[in-house]
């Protein structure tokens, strides 16, 4: 059953596994919603980027997430209007699983089913529509996880500093052994056996640019400052640090004075958006409120939808603390600004629900404290 709810976020793990690859297809749904949340965000990036540069990226990702939250709004108070009917109705539903007993019949549960739904037609109420805003916040994850893993290909700015790195990479004599055996972790599944073929060339004795020239086939042509400067862009700290450390220093100034402007735009005040969390500070933080931000969203939700049922009940206490778990597992293994994302919807949910809930009349209460305690 557990596994039953955590199965849209079993596609997270696959592109988690692949953030370090360069991606050419983000497929037919993903696609779009990351080209629609792509232009969003090159515009709303664009407009922080002309006031400060300092901390761009990170600006453009909040702003980014208010304006997506605001236009599920009107999905959130649905979903809390028809979860607060159905906690209206759990008495009407109570004396229909009465009627009929504990009978395992199906022809029994069948005619119970039936008039659920009956009940829930009369009073016009959607069961699934208090998880329609989580089903909608999926696809939502996984553009911004592609935009983020890519984010040359959807941030102007972005592009322009990356093709000028590359530019001023390959003006280092040399410089195709230098990055060439640092963007072989970067290859894509579907160029494996190429990358397998440089490999055992260069273990031979042979340059980067030689084992390139005769394995053949698809690969990242880093001789292209358009490749090159998709492989940086996958460039986690360590990356960097080796490439730096095999470039003369006659050539470093310029290469380092990009790469600090490049890190003052995608750096959230030190947290670099772009390379996975992790669990070193202070990517650590991305995870820590996610678990919080997540674990409060779900327990002020089910204030709401509290089931009568003693096993439906041991089913939302348990994705109360299990979900929140996961989705800090996720974002470890993701680049940070998709957590950020996550922290700041979450944020948005928190004010909604407490509003939605004042406004419903639903009594604040503790995390695992009985409503008997209450009565």
């Amino acid at each position: 059953m557990l596994f039953t709810y955590l199965a849209p976020f079993r596609d997270m793990l696959v592109l988690a596994r692949q953030a370090r690859q360069v991606q050419a297809d983000p497929g037919f749904i993903v696609g779009p919603i990351a080209a629609i949340f792509g232009f969003i965000l090159d515009l709303v990036f664009n407009l922080v980027y002309a006031i400060t540069p300092s901390n761009s990226l990170g600006f453009a990702i909040i702003l980014l997430t208010i304006i997506a939250m605001l236009i599920m709004l009107p999905l959130g108070v649905k979903g809390q209007k028809s979860m607060t009917k159905m906690q209206q109705l759990a008495p009407e539903q109570e004396k229909i699983k009465a009627k009929y007993g504990d009978s395992k019949d199906p022809e029994i549960k069948r005619k119970i089913q039936q008039e659920t739904q009956a009940l829930y037609a009369k009073h016009k109420i959607n069961p699934l529509g208090g998880c329609l805003p989580m089903l909608i916040q999926m696809p939502l994850f996984f553009g911004l996880l592609f935009i983020m893993q890519n984010s040359f290909m959807y941030v102007g700015t972005l592009n322009s500093l990356y093709v000028e790195l590359a530019e001023a990479i390959q003006a280092v004599p040399g410089y195709m052994d230098i990055a060439g055996p640092l963007s072989l972790q970067f290859i894509p599944d579907a160029w494996q056996a190429t990358g397998a073929r440089i490999i055992a060339y260069i273990n031979t004795g042979m340059s980067y640019p030689e084992a390139v020239a005769i394995a053949g086939g698809n690969y990242i042509n880093i001789a292209n400052p358009e490749h090159l400067a998709r492989v940086l862009n996958r460039f986690q700290s360590a990356d960097w640090q080796a490439l730096f450390a095999a470039i003369p220093d006659t050539y470093m100034p310029r290469i380092q004075e990009l790469y600090d402007h490049r890190a003052l735009v995608v750096n959230f005040f030190g947290l670099p958006l772009l390379e996975n969390s992790g669990m070193r500070w202070p990517g650590i933080m991305i995870p820590i409120f996610t678990v919080l931000g997540t674990l409060a969203t779900s327990w002020l939700t089910q204030l709401v939808n509290k089931p009568r049922d003693e096993r439906a009940k041991t089913q939302q206490t348990m994705m109360m603390v299990v979900m929140p778990i996961f989705m800090g597992f996720i974002t470890v293994t993701m680049p940070a600004g998709v957590g950020l994302y996550w922290i700041f919807s979450n944020l948005f949910r928190l004010v909604q629900q407490f509003v939605l809930n004042a406004k419903a009349g639903v009594k604040f209460r503790l995390p695992f404290t009985k409503a008997s305690e209450l009565d």
